[in-house]
């Protein structure tokens, strides 16, 4: 483009959960007068109706959200997953920047430390984000509290404290998801204040995912429409009154979506120190060590990573360091096997009994590292996981091929467990509402672009990169859909960076 008719701000609206189908039924219904009045007249708007990534769960979205990349290329396969070649630099390591069942309590702190945070630390130096894009040609940026900041020239993170607080606190010490979305847009508005405005700024409502998290997806389209909308609003008009709306491409992104399922121990198999092994019985059956007490390293000789709807398994070549391959029919294949045997029998632990989907494998010794996954049938047999899906039009998923080949890569597991959604299966600590797998649900997301003060010229160009971008991505990775990689992409080839 015309470097005169490019816009002069970037604004990057990104609500952490938001499913696809809620956002445009409360647009349509006119509940969301702020979102609307950014994004401009309907027929102005475009909406990419984006897919997550698999998994489909936050850390590994929002980087592949910022940098418009996928999980292979980027290097972040899930809230949890395993170094097992030690690419960071300090030897094998197990990542969980949400805590999870290893109780890493230590690197959800690190994730809004320092610099660039843990995340950003661990993101592939081959990845840059749109912000050192940005950077590059001389444009400045200000990130507010997500976890995606590297190359920014302003990061705003929550506090430790409010941070405890929201997530793990409760009663009168706790933080609510409004309070915590409301003091995000006044440090925004204290920030914009103090610094003014940058060229691109990222504002980061991790509320409504959260409050989705305990109450289940349903309170979704109020809580956008009464809280999310509302604080929108009182951003617009500070940045109305600075001067700062005019000439801006703007942004309403999600990371993924959300799905029902049953809040119990019965339907929330995990590996959670000491008590919920659920899946620690079968690695002893097996005689394999497995990751399963807090701060364990990598003497163990398999690792599971629960995200959601997907677990990683990862397995060690028995006598060997984790940097060699796993045997397939030595290593890999026995413990599918026993997954399937547990599925179907409750053999080695009665929760995991009806508890699967799908039990994927890779055969990385013969195909290397980034060898793509097939479907593990319970008769032992490989299968394309088209093939399999199409004979089991019961589990539902959407771009599930194309998603699974741009996840593995040397950070993915041996073995991706599929939980079982229609009968409320999820890896992970109890919730009413989940993400991480390839269900639509929680699959389908949020990308939709707005200019203001654009011409007609100028909105013809945005749809046109992003229509072109999005074909491009298909015809390339396979996939049916508009990914949320095609978002940093469009935006950046508008921006000229």
């Amino acid at each position: 483009m015309n470097p005169q008719s490019l816009p002069h701000r970037l604004l990057l609206i990104d609500i952490d959960g938001l499913r696809q189908d809620v956002f445009h039924q409360v647009l349509r219904q006119g509940r969301a007068p702020h979102l609307a009045r950014l994004l401009g007249e309907p027929d102005q708007a475009i909406h990419l109706d984006p897919v997550s990534c698999a998994p489909s769960i936050t850390f590994t979205a929002q980087s592949s959200l910022f940098t418009g990349l996928q999980p292979e290329l980027h290097g972040i396969q899930g809230n949890q997953f395993f170094d097992r070649h030690g690419l960071r630099g300090a030897g094998p390591r197990f990542y969980a920047f949400d805590v999870g069942d290893a109780l890493a309590y230590d690197d959800a702190v690190l994730t809004f430390s320092g610099e660039v945070g843990l995340l950003g630390q661990t993101l592939s130096p081959q990845a840059p984000t749109i912000y050192e894009r940005a950077a590059r040609r001389g444009l400045s940026s200000s990130v507010i509290y997500n976890m995606v900041s590297r190359g920014a020239t302003h990061w705003i993170k929550p506090s430790l404290l409010d941070i405890a607080r929201f997530t793990k606190g409760g009663g009168l010490l706790g933080l609510s998801a409004e309070q915590y979305d409301h003091e995000m847009i006044d440090k925004t508005i204290a920030h914009l204040r103090a610094a003014g405005q940058s060229d691109l700024l990222t504002i980061y409502f991790m509320g409504l995912d959260h409050h989705s998290h305990e109450y289940g997806p349903g309170v979704q389209a109020d809580y956008l429409a009464n809280i999310v909308d509302r604080e929108i609003g009182r951003l617009a008009d500070e940045l109305e009154g600075l001067g700062d709306l005019s000439n801006c491409l703007v942004g309403v992104i999600s990371d993924h979506g959300q799905i029902e399922v049953v809040p119990d121990d019965r339907h929330s198999p995990r590996m959670s120190y000491p008590f919920d092994r659920e899946m620690g019985y079968l690695f002893d059956a097996l005689g394999l060590d497995v990751n399963d007490k807090p701060r364990e390293g990598p003497e163990t000789n398999a690792v599971v990573a629960s995200n959601g709807g997907l677990a990683h398994i990862y397995l060690r070549h028995r006598g060997a360091d984790w940097q060699a391959a796993p045997r397939f029919l030595d290593d890999i294949r026995p413990v599918a096997a026993a997954f399937w045997n547990a599925h179907e029998t409750g053999k080695y632990s009665a929760d995991l009994q009806d508890a699967l989907a799908m039990v994927l494998v890779r055969d990385v010794e013969h195909d290397g590292w980034h060898a793509d996954y097939q479907a593990f049938t319970p008769q032992g047999q490989l299968q394309s996981i088209s093939a399999y899906l199409a004979e089991h039009p019961q589990i539902e998923t959407v771009d599930a091929p194309a998603r699974l080949r741009c996840l593995a890569s040397p950070g993915s597991g041996d073995i991706l467990l599929v939980s079982n959604y229609a009968g409320g299966f999820y890896f992970g600590g109890i919730t009413t509402g989940v993400h991480g797998g390839l269900h639509p649900a929680e699959s389908l997301c949020v990308g939709s672009l707005g200019w203001i003060g654009a011409d007609h010229a100028q909105l013809a160009v945005l749809r046109a990169t992003a229509q072109d971008i999005v074909r491009q991505g298909r015809q390339s990775e396979g996939r049916d859909h508009a990914s949320v990689t095609d978002i940093a992409q469009t935006v950046c080839k508008i921006l000229g960076i």
